[in-house]
């Protein structure tokens, strides 16, 4: 049981613009081929039970639910596949800006744990780093992903679990008469 790593998205953004459509897709081609890295049917189960257990995490804390975002589903995808594939983790920046969340107000949680949605959120709790991260009243918007590790040391990583918290961008659309405004 170890905590991969907390990001806190805090670089300097560039320019807005890139996609998550297809980033999942993107990250299953990166795979080595032969790799078996899928998120099945008790995968998507999984991470459904643990975005609840974060809903009732944060109601005990006196925060709003989350809500879930498959943006955000194939955001933690992509990254879940990436470390189980070993290859490049994906930069979901400009991805989540498009889709019109806050810049620097991303957080990705990791964890190689067991098939037990607890245990990543226990991990996660129990970690001084990343127990904010779960208890930021701004992160608003939640996607979960789950995969076979290919290489666990036993029961206790036999999974990668992701977990990526945002915050949406809180302002009207941009009118289409903007220089800036680029249809979707």
């Amino acid at each position: 049981m170890r905590v991969l790593k907390t990001l806190m998205l805090t670089t300097a953004l560039l320019a807005s613009g890139g996609a998550v459509d297809g980033l999942f897709n993107r990250a299953v081609a990166a795979l080595p081929a032969g790799t078996p890295v899928t998120m099945d049917a008790a995968d998507r189960q999984a991470a459904e039970t643990l975005v609840d257990f974060l809903q009732k995490t944060r109601i005990q804390a006196g925060l709003p639910a989350l809500s879930r975002q498959p943006v955000l589903d194939d955001a933690a995808a992509a990254r879940a596949m990436a470390l189980a594939s070993g290859t490049q983790t994906p930069d979901l920046r400009q991805g989540l800006i498009h889709s019109l969340y806050v810049p620097m107000q991303d957080i990705a949680l990791e964890a190689r744990a067991s098939g037990d949605p607890g245990q990543p959120l226990a991990i996660w709790q129990d970690t001084g780093s990343t127990v904010g991260a779960l208890a930021t009243p701004g992160m608003t918007d939640v996607g979960v992903a789950r995969v076979a590790n290919p290489a666990p040391n036993g029961p206790n990583d036999a999974y990668i679990w992701v977990v990526v918290l945002a915050q949406p961008l809180r302002t009207p659309a941009e009118s289409p008469d903007s220089p800036r405004w680029s249809p979707r």
